[in-house]
Formats: C-alpha cells, sequence, structure tokens
C-alpha cells in the first residue's frame, strides 16, 4: 500500500489490489483518490505521480507500505523470489521517493515503513529482512541527502501486529501468537492503530526535527536481549520480589 497525502487537498491511496485501495480510501473519508499500481513496475509509479502532479501543486507526504515476503527456507529459496521481494520492498520504495521528491518543497516527509526484521534477523525470512535493512540504509542516506532542501524521512518499525496476514498465519499454525506475545515485554502485539499514530505523529510538525530515524513500534521486543520470555520473566521477578 502506497499512501500520498498532500496536507490540504484529497489523500491519494495506491496499491496493487485496487479492492484494497478503494475500501481504505472509503474508509477514510470524503473524495480520496484510490489507483491500482504496482511499485515494483517503475513506468507504473512514475505514471501515477504523473497524475498527481497534473491534478495537485504539491505533495506533502508519502507513506511507502508495501511489501511482500516469501517465507522460504534458504536451500530452497529461488534468485527470481529474492529479485521480486527486493523490487517490491526496496527498489519501489525507493522509485516512490524518487517521483514524491519532485513533488515536494521545504516541510514534506518520506516514511516508509519497516519491520524489527532490518535489526534482529528471522527464519527464514532472510529476503524480506535483507529488503527491510536495505530500506533503513535507504532512508537515512535520503535524509542526508534531503535535510539541506527541508525534505525529512523516517522509518516506522513495527514488531508483530494483529493484522488479518497474522490471524492467517496462526490459523495455518505456522506462527504461535501466545508464545510472540511471551517474548514481548509489554506481553501482547500491537495495534494496526499503534503504527498508524507512530507514522501520524513522524507526519507531523511536532517531529519537524527527526530526520533519518527508525522509530521500533513492537511493544519492546528489539529492547529485550535476554533468552527466554520477557513478560513471563518480569512476572517470576515480580512475584520473587513480592515475597
Amino acid at each position: 500500500m502506497l499512501s500520498v497525502l498532500p496536507r490540504t487537498v484529497t489523500p491519494s491511496i495506491a496499491d496493487k489490489d485496487t479492492a484494497a485501495a478503494t475500501l481504505l480510501a472509503a474508509l477514510l473519508g470524503g473524495k480520496n483518490i484510490a489507483k491500482s499500481v504496482d511499485v515494483a513496475i517503475e513506468s507504473e509509479v512514475v505514471a501515477l505521480f504523473e497524475e498527481l502532479r497534473g491534478r495537485f501543486e504539491r505533495l506533502d507526504i508519502l507513506v511507502n507500505g508495501a511489501s511482500v515476503d516469501t517465507f522460504v527456507a534458504g536451500i530452497e529459496q529461488l534468485p527470481a523470489e529474492i529479485e521480486h521481494v527486493q523490487h517490491v520492498n526496496l527498489t519501489g520504495a525507493f522509485t516512490c521517493a524518487r517521483e514524491a521528491i519532485k513533488m515536494m518543497r521545504p516541510g514534506g516527509v518520506i516514511l516508509n515503513l519497516g519491520s524489527i526484521n532490518s535489526f534482529l534477523p528471522f527464519a527464514p525470512r532472510h529476503a524480506y529482512g535483507a529488503s527491510k535493512a536495505g530500506m533503513d540504509m535507504l532512508i537515512r542516506c535520503m535524509a542526508a541527502e534531503l535535510g539541506p532542501v527541508g525534505v525529512c524521512t523516517a522509518t516506522v518499525a513495527p514488531g508483530y501486529i494483529r493484522t488479518p496476514a497474522i490471524s492467517e498465519l496462526a490459523k495455518a499454525r505456522r506462527i504461535d501468537t501466545k508464545a510472540i506475545g511471551r517474548r514481548i515485554p509489554l506481553g501482547r502485539m500491537g495495534r494496526p492503530e499503534d503504527v498508524a499514530d507512530a507514522a501520524f505523529f513522524l507526519a507531523s510538525s511536532d517531529a519537524s526535527s527527526i530526520n533519518g530515524s527508525i522509530l521500533y513500534v513492537d511493544g519492546g521486543w528489539t529492547a529485550f536481549g535476554d533468552a527466554g520470555n520477557a513478560s513471563q520473566l518480569y512476572d517470576e521477578c515480580f512475584a520473587q520480589a513480592a515475597v
């Protein structure tokens, strides 16, 4: 999902899934624009921003949220699959940012949706993790390049969030949500609203001096370096202290 948000005019939602883009645009209320765009295809991205330049005077905020994963073991991973992940997650984000910059003025913001997987390895998500780590470096290099012209960049890096995709993985028994909850210091997964709130903050004037930073929305996952279950360890220590 790609969102382009002029602060004073109609937001635009772009997604490879036309129905998903249309639904989100409707949920936001107003006469929002919904477009079908595959960020892995440069010509489609260029065409989108050319249309936006024809409609709007400028662009204030870009949110790169398009992402794919493979969940394939390394011994079974095909180069073509790795290339697809990189094209969508990393190259697609760059292409969107490149085109968005052409419409931005001082005060513009480019946000990428990253992942804790860019900081911590997960098996078998090597292709996804590599793409998100690349995205982190991309956004920091852009911060150094675009800061002098007044455009800021940042990454929102979610941990495990209760999304429909997570629910499907749990139903298929590919993940254990209870075990994941115990690994998180807060003892629970995050909500989609938590990620949205973080993005809203970074795109606001309250974050005008934040540039090139990564904001982890993970309940403390990346902060916990011990072995075992974070929330369970706290419960045990608390119980001992009470005794």
